[in-house]
């Protein structure tokens, strides 16, 4: 399903709750898998839906391997087909069962607006982890810029960052062949992270409501997996998240590294509304803070202030 408004289109798959493509003045924002295209990988039913179809951004719901419900990998909000309830040129809503409750998805795009709006609605029955999954590749390798204060790691199977550790953020993403795993923790308020791509020349923003999401996992993979992980390389998944980071869905309801930092890793049984955005901004633009006006997003940056238009209601 196609939507667009004025310099932006996006695509979203009702099959799984994917959305494969996501482009801003002409740009594009997310990765698709290139075995999204080959017969061969998508008739192999021991590689999870949620790889064969792996695109763009989509919703877990739990987050991660599923050690309580023995449901697939990032729930059935990314294996499973949704149903839509109302859609237009430039917006659509739709819904599914997941193991623990409902899940509504609202996105919407607007005219002159270099963003993805989308909002979750979470009936749960029981507790659950959450998270929105963007991947945005960079061919070059990206800064990183957050308003949290701490970074977390796990055991990895090819790292590039010290293993089990608690630390500042990292500022620098390199290239070459890796598999690593983050997760930042710290941010207060509107929570940002963004990924100024060197060699695509822009900067990815993802905004989210500390309160509810009040982690950013980060997953690191390039050039390092075999089997058809092997077409991977410059990856970066930024996840907000309410979870237990690398630690699994049990571990979320329990003590964790993650809630020894003074955060929630799951969300209570109960309704929860959950908004989110993706934003580009063109150049490399180093963020020091980001705060909402009426009608407009600022963005304080190292070089001076810049303004963006957008929907400050989407946040309140």
């Amino acid at each position: 399903m196609m939507l667009s408004a004025r310099g932006i289109v996006a695509e979203w798959e009702a099959a799984t709750g994917h959305l494969p493509r996501l482009e801003i003045a002409g740009a594009a924002i997310l990765w698709a898998a290139p075995w999204r295209d080959d017969p061969a990988v998508q008739a192999d039913k021991d590689i999870p839906l949620v790889d064969r179809r792996l695109a763009g951004t989509f919703v877990c719901a739990p987050f991660g391997p599923d050690d309580l419900d023995d449901g697939p990998s990032h729930g059935l909000s990314a294996n499973a087909p949704w149903h839509v309830t109302r859609a237009s040129p430039c917006a659509l809503s739709a819904t599914r069962r997941i193991a623990r409750g409902r899940i509504t998805a609202r996105i919407a795009l607007r005219d002159d607006h270099p963003i993805l709006y989308q909002t979750h609605i979470l009936d749960l029955d029981q507790p659950c982890t959450f998270a929105h999954h963007p991947i945005v590749q960079t061919r070059a390798g990206a800064e990183l810029f957050s308003n949290a204060t701490t970074m977390l790691t796990f055991d990895a199977e090819a790292p590039f960052l010290p293993q089990a550790t608690r630390s500042d953020p990292i500022h620098d993403i390199p290239v070459g062949p890796h598999e690593d795993f983050a997760t930042l923790v710290g941010a207060h308020d509107l929570g940002w992270t963004a990924i100024a791509r060197r060699a695509e020349g822009d900067t990815i923003v993802t905004l989210r409501q500390t309160c509810q999401l009040p982690v950013t996992n980060l997953w690191f993979s390039s050039e390092s997996r075999s089997g058809i992980w092997q077409a991977a390389a410059g990856l970066i998944g930024v996840e907000d998240a309410i979870c237990a980071g690398d630690e699994g869905f049990a571990a979320a309801l329990s003590d964790n590294r993650i809630a020894a930092e003074g955060v929630a890793t799951a969300l209570s049984v109960g309704r929860h509304v959950i908004p989110h955005a993706i934003l580009r901004v063109p150049g490399r633009v180093p963020i020091t803070d980001v705060s909402l006006a009426p009608g407009a997003l600022h963005l304080h940056t190292r070089t001076g202030p810049l303004t963006i238009p957008f929907d400050e209601t989407h946040f309140t």
